[in-house]
């Protein structure tokens, strides 16, 4: 007899009949008495409430069991005495599709079969990709100058470095993006306590020493891909300031806009940057690179929660270049970052500078010097790989 007419045959008249409370994600049941033990299918019960089976499932966890004597009469007449049990069951939505033993077990032994694809070196990436550089927070100027100007030649010798190594082992780069990610100088006065006690150099020496170091990284790099592209974002330390602590004319008056227009014109008749991108008086602005929509923001206009201002300049950027960007770089904090968004990923640029004295007696904690690296492009689900700090 069949675990069905099992159910349907029992005398339930003095006894707690089966009942069910179903929700869209599941629920609870209660199958009344039965003569045999349920075991490990639970598919007519499930049936016996209308549940599908290939729907629902029982946790197994959760299942409590009754089990007790009760005398029954026999057709002669006579009285015998029989087992019967209870269950009481919480049942859920399958959240995935089973998977049978037999399939469970090929899959096991795939497990145990598989073994890493040996791939030779110069087979390139398919899609092409860009290898960026981003030069962010240098503040040159500020207390420690000198250890600062060879912590970026180091960062040059080590771009061009990593640039080879990444060709070597067949890396498709069609061409590099360098991004000025802001604050290339310290400025003198207004952006922190005791700034003006610790400068080290006159504005004119800042600005000129930012410039001679772009030319040489400019001179560097450029020569060892196709295609060059120099970017920059604005600044708080590059605004330029009256009296009072306070830029008196608009956002495009900036030391990151000045130098990058003056670096276009030194290299004007040359041929080492084939694009130049630089904003007149935007906080925020998007470029593409190797078929990516990639957003650039130094980071000091972020107020309140960043998803939050990431999101609303995301869909103001969506109505401006009719794209959404799918990565987001900023700098202005000193300490590389990356985090998976969803929507985008979100990359924040580390600093070449010495350190802020301020900061550590402020809150105890300090940030590495380096240089963000990585390739840009379509060639990974990301949109990014080969990401480096160097």
């Amino acid at each position: 007899m069949s675990l069905e007419d099992k159910l349907n045959n029992l005398d339930l008249e003095k006894q707690e009949k089966p009942r069910a409370e179903i929700g869209l994600d599941g629920g609870e049941f209660t199958t009344g008495p039965l003569t045999e033990p349920i075991g490990e299918d639970w598919s007519p019960i499930l049936k016996s409430f209308g549940l599908d089976p290939d729907v629902f499932e029982v946790e197994g966890d959760k299942v409590r069991m009754s089990k007790w004597q009760q005398s029954k009469r026999l057709e002669n007449g006579d009285r015998d005495t029989v087992w019967m049990y209870s269950y009481k069951a919480i049942f859920k939505r399958r959240t995935e599709a089973s998977i049978s033993k037999d399939d469970f077990d090929a899959l096991r032994a795939s497990v145990e079969r598989w073994k890493p694809i040996r791939k030779t070196l110069g087979t390139g990436l398919g899609e092409p990709a860009s290898f960026v550089v981003h030069w962010a927070d240098w503040q040159l100027g500020k207390s420690g100058v000198v250890d600062t100007v060879d912590r970026v030649y180091d960062s040059f010798e080590k771009t061009e470095k990593r640039i080879k190594e990444l060709k070597k082992m067949g890396r498709n780069i069609e061409g590099l993006v360098i991004s000025n990610m802001g604050d290339p100088t310290e400025g003198c006065d207004g952006n922190y306590s005791s700034q003006l006690f610790t400068v080290e150099l006159t504005q004119r020496e800042q600005l000129l020493l930012a410039l001679d170091l772009w030319t040489t990284g400019i001179k560097t790099l450029a020569p060892l891909t196709d295609h060059t592209t120099f970017l920059s974002v604005l600044s708080n330390h590059g605004e330029w300031m009256r009296r009072g602590g306070k830029q008196v004319t608009s956002d495009s008056d900036s030391a990151d806009g000045f130098l990058a227009n003056t670096l276009e014109r030194i290299f004007a008749d040359t041929n080492h940057v084939d694009r130049w991108v630089i904003p007149h008086d935007e906080m925020s602005m998007q470029y593409d690179i190797s078929g990516v929509p990639c957003a650039f923001t130094h980071g000091h206009t972020i107020k309140g929660k960043e998803v939050d201002w990431l999101r609303g300049q995301s869909i103001r950027l969506l109505r401006d270049y009719g794209v959404e960007p799918r990565l987001w770089f900023t700098a202005h904090k000193h300490h590389v970052k990356g985090e998976d968004m969803g929507p985008w990923w979100r990359w924040q640029c580390p600093s070449l500078d010495g350190g802020s004295k301020w900061y550590l007696d402020m809150a105890g904690v300090w940030s590495t010097p380096g240089t963000l690296t990585m390739l840009v492009g379509q060639h990974d689900k990301r949109f990014w790989s080969d990401m480096e700090v160097l």
